[in-house]
């Protein structure tokens, strides 16, 4: 994998990407050149100490993406560039000119949001126009960010009583939100259909609890019914779901529910993820770890 753009809004999901493009300028990603896109409100989000995650509070996000920038590329051989480019997603207009994927293997896409009230609802329009820029510029690989509990993901969180509190929000308070996400995802299917050479990943991710701490590991539902997740997970963990999609692409074409490790699957919501140690989910399972 040699160049990869990444975009992102406010919200969850701009925090997920965020964390890949840490992911993806550190040294051991591979990754050579680096293209990040925002709009000039998100922009500078960049150089928070945190990104809304439960990385430590002795982790400094926005030094860290500093210092990765001075020393990406140092070496004379070494051809790493990372480069910043501001544009509204949302205008077609704007995005053609200022957007230019010739040469990028892949695309990460955080835009859009599942909250109510907080957030950016750009998904629809901005992967729309990112789409027409890929086919400009012959890219095909793209992973988005996106919700459980959207299209056929139903019923959300199948083995938890909080999917159907998510899905009662998407319903009544946050169906701005759903419409959004629902909307873009079936553009997306469109758009590959016809013989088309767009390859897509959605990316459904369970919770993203702000506390959750990172453990460098993710976990995908192979059938929904038959498997479940742990509930909760690090923003970090989910971008480093969204870097291995575009550098060594395991699935395609597909939607997947992300999310932790499957023994906190009944584990407290207030617990899950907390921790570094997987908290299973009772006694018995945790002692049997152990023997």
């Amino acid at each position: 994998m040699t160049h990869i753009a990444i975009f992102f809004s406010s919200g969850a999901f701009g925090d997920c990407a965020r964390h890949a493009i840490l992911h993806a300028l550190s040294v051991e990603s591979g990754v050579q050149e680096v293209t990040i896109y925002s709009n000039e409100r998100n922009m500078p989000t960049l150089n928070l100490a945190n990104y809304k995650c439960g990385c430590g509070d002795d982790i400094h996000h926005g030094e860290d993406f500093e210092r990765m920038l001075s020393n990406y590329g140092s070496n004379p051989n070494d051809k790493k560039q990372v480069e910043r480019v501001v544009v509204d997603v949302t205008n077609s207009k704007e995005v053609q000119e200022k957007v230019n994927l010739s040469g990028v293997d892949a695309v990460i896409s955080g835009l859009g949001n599942r909250q109510m009230f907080i957030g950016d609802r750009v998904a629809r329009q901005g992967t729309n126009n990112i789409l027409k820029i890929m086919k400009r510029d012959n890219v095909h690989r793209i992973v988005i960010m996106t919700s459980m509990g959207i299209n056929e993901d139903k019923p959300c969180m199948e083995w938890r009583s909080e999917g159907k509190f998510m899905t009662a929000l998407f319903n009544t308070v946050s169906l701005r939100e759903y419409r959004d996400l629902s909307r873009m995802e079936k553009d997306v299917r469109k758009a590959s259909d016809n013989g088309s050479d767009l390859n897509y990943l959605l990316v459904r991710p369970v919770g993203l609890g702000e506390e959750c701490v990172p453990r460098g590991e993710y976990f995908v539902q192979k059938k929904k019914f038959d498997d479940a997740l742990g509930p909760n997970m690090a923003k970090s963990d989910v971008g480093l779901f969204l870097l291995d999609q575009v550098r060594q692409p395991t699935y395609n074409n597909v939607a997947v529910v992300v999310g932790a490790d499957p023994r906190e699957a009944h584990v407290s919501f207030m617990e899950a993820g907390l921790t570094k140690e997987v908290k299973a989910a009772n006694d018995e399972e945790e002692k049997k770890e152990h023997e």
